[in-house]
């Protein structure tokens, strides 16, 4: 962690219960109600610089410096996680692509012969009816 510091935990944000409210802690994030925002690397949903579990504030930036390298850490480790499901799951989905592929060729073929059986059924129908009425 920054500085050396050890393992330090922060609460959230705290935000008033109407539209639009800056996060009482006074860490400069904010929440509306379609939009938040506040100082770069923060997440206006998450942990809060200005409210340290413990109630021991760093001092200077440090306390900001933590949250956002906590923060870069643990979407690091999302990101490469993510990674990692993708890597396992491309060649799975290669090969399902490649038996759907076959799967719709083997019933294009099979339509195809449906369709020429009954063909050849109706034709032999027709010709059934026709020597019928004719041998009548």
């Amino acid at each position: 962690m920054p500085n050396g510091h050890g393992h330090k935990e922060y609460g959230e944000h705290a935000y008033a219960d109407h539209i639009s409210s800056d996060c009482a802690h006074g860490c400069g994030c904010w929440m509306g109600s379609s939009r938040s925002g506040g100082p770069v690397g923060l997440d206006p949903g998450g942990a809060c610089p200005k409210n340290p579990k413990d109630g021991i504030l760093l001092g200077g930036e440090k306390d900001y410096e933590y949250v956002v390298t906590s923060r870069i850490d643990e979407l690091s480790g999302r990101a490469y996680r993510a990674e990692q499901l993708l890597k396992a799951v491309e060649p799975g989905t290669i090969v399902l692509a490649q038996e759907l592929a076959a799967t719709k060729e083997e019933l294009f073929k099979a339509r195809q012969r449906l369709a020429s059986i009954r063909r050849i059924a109706g034709e032999d129908a027709e010709s059934s009816v026709e020597t019928t009425a004719s041998g009548s």
